[in-house]
């Protein structure tokens, strides 16, 4: 059965950036050989995720976030059974939820700044897919090397 999870959380200090590098690559591997996709947002302080695949291993992978010492104030946002995944090419697609994207953001949220905390699971799911097509449309953007 295939499963979309979304959750928000926070962090008590900011990660640095080569701290959320290697976490997105850790997350890029493991969720790769278990099967998940997703799309990440993230401000510094606030995570906002969507995890797809299948139930167990949505179910793992929340257990471990709730033991994960980064984050606290996980709310779990959204679980629901899905026919077809929303990123199904990203073990991990990231954006940052920074200055940049709060045109992105006000339309999906109660308020113009980045609060997941403040989301029900349509909006939340609606911003991601934003971010995601925002990511797609900046990848497809860039010149080939």
């Amino acid at each position: 059965m295939l499963s979309r999870l979304i959750y928000a959380s926070a962090v008590d200090d900011a990660l640095q950036a080569d701290e959320l590098n290697r976490m997105l690559e850790h997350a890029r591997h493991r969720n790769g050989m278990r099967g998940i996709t997703g799309m990440l947002a993230f401000d510094s302080r606030h995570f906002l995720q969507v995890i797809e695949g299948s139930r167990r291993a949505l179910s793992d992978l929340h257990a471990a976030l709730l033991r994960d010492p980064r984050h606290h104030d996980v709310q779990l946002l959204k679980f629901a059974r899905i026919d077809a995944r929303l990123f199904p090419d990203w073990s991990m697609g990231f954006m940052p939820a920074d200055l940049a994207h709060r045109t992105m953001v006000a339309r999906h949220a109660p308020t113009p700044h980045f609060d997941p905390g403040a989301l029900d699971g349509e909006s939340a799911e609606a911003l991601l897919v934003a971010f995601g097509a925002a990511l797609a449309e900046r990848s497809a953007a860039r010149p080939l090397a």
